[in-house]
This record gives structure tokens, sequence and C-alpha cells, in this order.
């Protein structure tokens, strides 16, 4: 089964892939690499520390989304989705 960030990380790619915009690109590869420290195989930062990392990550994808469209902003959008689901997954116990 693929992970959640797996597949929030597919999208950012993709969505950078994509883009024509440098900026918009910089800023999805920086989401990405933060996106590979969270699946990585190293422990993983308690519920509190780890739901915050994912709703900063979700808030640049949904400001990177504002500013995009097409088929770039639906890449952000299941990139959102699935980091949001991974968030209930793995740290439900988080509240903002």
């Amino acid at each position: 089964m693929v992970s959640s960030i797996a597949i929030a990380r597919d999208a950012v790619q993709s969505a950078s892939d994509r883009t024509d915009d440098a900026t918009v690109r910089e800023q999805l590869r920086s989401i990405d690499e933060a996106l590979g420290s969270l699946s990585g195989d190293e422990t993983l930062p308690d519920e509190t520390e780890e739901g915050a990392r994912l709703e900063e990550l979700e808030a640049e994808l949904v400001k990177l989304g504002n500013h995009t469209d097409g088929t770039v902003q639906q890449h952000l959008e299941v990139a959102r989705d699935s980091l949001d689901r991974y968030r209930r997954e793995h740290a439900p116990d988080w509240e903002s």
C-alpha cells in the first residue's frame, strides 16, 4: 500500500514538473524535501511536533494552490488532502 506521504510527494513533484513559475517550483522543492524527511526511517517527532509540521506544510500547499491553476492546482490539492489524511492517521490527538 502506498503511504499518504508518498502520494503527497508524488503530487508535489508532479506539480513542480508542470509549473512554469520558478518561484513556485523552488517552494515545491522545499516542500518535497520536508516530506522526504517525514517518510524516512528516523523516529518521528511526538504528535504535537509532527502535527505542527504537517499543518505548516498543508498551509504552504494551500497558499501555492491559490496562486496556481489547472493541473498544477489539482496536484497541490491531492498533496494537501494526502497530508491531511496522514495527520489524522499518525497524529490523531494533535490539535491546532
